[in-house]
């Protein structure tokens, strides 16, 4: 049994003696100043112990705190998402801290997993929230039309629909030909059913295609018709985040059926990042046993917190390692794994598998710490005792980006490598690439690293962001050794030496490219012209994890903007500057400009493909992973199928032909999609009017 044990013990103990008294939380949101822009936030600890010689955690994304005049505790940021209150001097029975801080956009936001700690007793405590009246925000508008039998999602390309109907009782064997694009098909009905195919895929997309006339028509008996689809993009992606927070593999099986059912082909299964490794690498079992599990840190006698055992608690504060109901805890078996990329090859979707490197890699970073302690052998370190680099990440971590100096680094990479080929092999299906992340590595990194000074100086560096091009060079020695490609997300590709930047492009699979704000909307044209394989990942329309609307009630992110199913309809992959034509607030935007001045696409062939993406610091359940995802992401695996809509090249936002067609599609998601979610039982977000 996990030490969690002790600590539940302790607990009960604790509970046992406060009786009736037992502590817990009041957190309430406080109204925006007008001169300062901030809130004052207040935490209520009921029935707080006396004195002061005890700690209340919290975890949060973000705490900005600012003390507030009479607060009686003050609240710091310990590590990551993990904060801790310390008690001041107080009167009466309840302890009330005032902080100010940013004012809460999202109820989601609020601190959670609140850990009273006194002593060596550490209890869970409930919390109560006190929000404020927030705007209820509806949905956009649109007109419903009545959609017709062949309506789904993604559209189909040619229907030419024919007197009479045809009754399938079983769905045919495919014929092949030849001549015809990647994933083509054709659907003759008429008194028979016939399909025409140029591959396997295509077959397979004609199964899905026919399963969901028969579902819209609510039986077997369908119009007569002819139906002639195919695929523009080599690549309809969709990534999971099973990292931050973990679903196990009976939902991502479930969820792959979903995928499959709109025709996507590319699953990105993201599964090493900060705040956990959920892949069995059997040679390495703290990578799993340590990294995909949270506990409540020990104390050593110097008075810090280590993690002795498993990481730190994470975005939903749990401390219990053993509590598998918790989205903190857990990970994929390498037979879980085996069985997932065949499960999902039978659908004709390929896994790319992701760990994150050498940034966001804090995860793969402690569990090798804790093997080295267990067994004696350093030789897949991916850190230095001497190192004595001070940095902050993106997610507030000092200790998350690998040190690309250790021989050791390229070692532990070369056994996941190999790990992960014959993961596949086994399962008799195919791996495109192994995507090895590559963004937000933290300034300051490296810098106090005798090992890469070492380098440095026997290179005669004098820029540290060169070592990036090191670690590339030896990632890339690992891959071509193996044959295979690798992918990344934008930045693998950027500050590169040229002959490094030259070798990259030639063992490519594909880059992400996400943030498109600023003068990053270009990159993605830029890389493309440049003779890089991009799928477009765009913040602004893809990234399923942001709040479908500003509404205080909405689970979700928000740093990029809003993102609901007229967003992600918007993209628009070969004029990404007109992608967004209504701003956050639901204002018409002039987009009759904005290409003017940017970089054309002038290599159409190196944009592969779209991909939506689901981060989940914010989900807690499998039933936030899917009333995130459905319907809003509906609209990107329409234009991954449908790359050039009928409006492409309007330059006002309402041009009809843009309203007519979001009003069809729309429509196909409302009559069609949303009872589909009903009558498979899956979470999803209902429309707000």
């Amino acid at each position: 049994m996990r030490k969690s044990l002790l600590f539940t013990a302790m607990a009960l103990v604790f509970v046992v003696a406060s009786c009736c008294n037992k502590p817990s939380i009041v957190w309430t949101e406080g109204e925006k100043d007008a001169e300062t822009g901030r809130a004052t936030h207040v935490i209520t600890v009921v029935n707080a112990p006396e004195g002061t010689d005890w700690t209340l955690w919290l975890t949060s994304n973000h705490i900005d705190s600012r003390e507030v005049e009479g607060t009686e505790g003050v609240i710091e940021l310990h590590h990551g998402c993990w904060y801790k209150m310390i008690p001041l001097a107080r009167e009466g029975k309840n302890l009330v801290v005032k902080y100010s801080d940013r004012p809460l956009q999202r109820h989601c936001w609020a601190p959670e997993g609140f850990v009273l700690e006194k002593e060596s007793r550490r209890i869970p405590l409930e919390v109560k929230y006190e929000f404020l009246p927030s705007e209820n925000i509806p949905d956009f508008p649109y007109n419903h039309v009545k959609t017709e039998v062949w309506d789904m999602v993604p559209s189909l390309k040619h229907v030419q629909p024919a007197e009479g109907t045809t009754t399938v009782d079983a769905l045919p064997e495919a014929v092949m030909v030849e001549g015809q694009k990647a994933g083509w098909y054709k659907i003759t009905l008429d008194g028979a059913c016939r399909i025409e195919a140029a591959d396997e895929d295509g077959a397979y997309y004609a199964k899905v295609t026919l399963e969901n006339l028969i579902r819209n028509a609510g039986g077997n008996e369908l119009p007569d018709l002819v139906i002639e689809d195919w695929p523009d993009f080599v690549y309809r992606g969709f990534m999971l985040d099973i990292s931050r927070n973990f679903t196990s593999k009976e939902n991502i099986l479930k969820f792959i059926d979903i995928l499959a059912h709109y025709k996507v082909n590319v699953f990105h299964l993201h599964f090493g990042d900060d705040e956990g490794w959920r892949v069995e690498i059997p040679q390495f079992p703290e990578l799993t046993s340590y990294g995909a599990y949270h506990s409540f840190p020990v104390k050593n006698q110097a008075g810090e917190y280590v993690e002795e055992d498993y990481l730190l608690p994470s975005y939903n504060g749990g401390i219990d390692p053993d509590d598998m109901e918790s989205s903190a805890n857990g990970h994929l078996s390498k037979e879980d794994y085996i069985e997932i990329v065949r499960y999902a090859w039978e659908r004709r979707i390929k896994v790319i598998p992701e760990f994150d490197t050498p940034g966001h890699s804090r995860a793969a970073i402690k569990a090798m710490e804790a093997y080295a302690e267990r067994t004696g052998d350093d030789s897949c370190l991916l850190s230095e005792k001497e190192d004595v680099s001070e940095y902050c990440s993106v997610q507030y971590y000092r200790d998350n980006a690998i040190n690309v100096a250790l021989l050791s680094t390229y070692k532990f990479i070369e056994v996941v490598f190999d790990d992960l080929i014959a993961y596949h092999k086994e399962a008799g299906a195919p791996l495109p690439a192994i995507h090895v992340g590559g963004d937000e590595v933290p300034h300051g990194a490296w810098v106090g690293s005798p090992a890469c000074q070492k380098i440095m100086a026997e290179r005669g560096w004098d820029n540290i962001e060169l070592l990036k091009s090191y670690y590339i060079e030896n990632v890339l020695d690992i891959a071509e050794a193996r044959g295979v490609k690798i992918a990344g997300w934008q930045e693998l590709v950027m500050d590169l030496e040229d002959h490094v930047y030259e070798r990259m492009k030639k063992n490519l699979y594909s880059v992400n490219f996400w943030h498109t704000g600023g003068e990053q909307q270009e990159y993605p044209y830029k890389y493309a012209n440049d003779g890089v394989p991009v799928v477009l990942s765009n913040m602004t329309n893809t990234y399923v994890d942001f709040a479908y609307t500003p509404d205080k009630t909405e689970r979700g992110l928000s740093w990029g903007g809003f993102v609901d199913e007229r967003r992600s309809f918007s993209l628009l992959p070969y004029d990404i500057y007109r992608s967004v034509r209504w701003d956050d607030k639901g204002r018409m935007r002039d987009i009759s400009t904005l290409p003017e001045g940017k970089t054309s696409l002038t290599a159409r062939e190196n944009v592969v493909g779209v991909q939506a993406q689901l981060w989940t610091e914010t989900v807690r359940s499998f039933d936030h992973v899917t009333s995130y995802v459905f319907p809003k992401v509906c609209g990107v695996f329409e234009r991954a199928w449908n790359a050039s809509p009928s409006w492409e090249g309007t330059i006002v936002a309402d041009d009809p032909l843009f309203m007519e067609d979001l009003d069809r599609y729309y429509s196909t998601v409302v009559s069609h999609e949303m009872p589909y979610y009903e009558s498979e039982g899956i979470a999803y977000r209902h429309r707000k009017n």
